[in-house]
């Protein structure tokens, strides 16, 4: 069962959240933003009849801030999945902190930024029902990331079947048809790399074709 993220907290304003609490819920009114000093949070939204991964954070990182900055409900959940110590900042705090340190809120600005078109992307993978085409056009996405060009190894996410709620068994026979295919290799570090960009956008937009006119209404 999920606990509650003030359960555990320490003199000095951390609190200690265990595997399975739940520091906010998609659709909650928001008042305080979390900092991450350690462990790990898992943002996700209810997409359909499935919650989507969106973003796994670590220390160094925080979450619940887009729901102050916009006055509007929680767009995501954030659950603690390994053991995590939190600070948590309520709302007159964050804008007291913005409006004092302007280099705060100019790399605030910037992740929130990256973390919205992150969801945007993730949520758009998630309407193509071709589970081959989910796979590839995520490492597409993850290539890309990693380098302008997608001309270097790039490192498979470890959370990859999470983001597009696949089964690990999935995910593994899709990528050793990849592999056959000749599309793309894997060292043995777990990175990737797109054997030629042009073969493997023309495949990927072949599926995204099919997708879209086999399962139209």
């Amino acid at each position: 069962m999920a606990t509650k993220a003030n359960e555990g907290k320490s003199d000095k304003g951390v609190t200690q959240c265990a595997v399975g609490t739940v520091l906010f819920r998609e659709g909650d009114e928001g008042d305080r933003m979390y900092v991450i000093k350690s462990g790990r949070v898992q943002l996700s939204k209810h997409v359909f009849d499935t919650d989507v991964v969106i973003e796994e954070l670590r220390g160094g990182d925080f979450c619940g801030e887009i729901a102050l900055v916009t006055e509007q409900p929680r767009p995501v959940t954030a659950t603690v999945v390994a053991d995590a110590s939190v600070i948590q900042i309520d709302a007159g705090q964050f804008e007291n902190m913005l409006r004092s340190n302007s280099d705060i809120a100019v790399r605030m600005m910037k992740k929130m930024s990256r973390r919205l078109t992150e969801a945007q992307f993730r949520i758009a993978n998630f309407t193509l029902r071709t589970t081959k085409a989910r796979v590839m056009h995520q490492l597409r996405h993850e290539a890309v990331r990693a380098d302008e060009a997608a001309a270097k190894p790039a490192p498979i996410p470890d959370d990859l079947a999470d983001v597009l709620s696949l089964e690990i068994g999935e995910v593994k026979r899709i990528l050793g048809e990849l592999i056959r295919d000749e599309l793309l290799t894997v060292d043995k570090r777990g990175l990737f790399q797109i054997t030629d960009a042009d073969t493997y956008d023309r495949h990927l937009r072949y599926l995204e074709l099919r997708d879209h006119f086999e399962f139209r209404d």
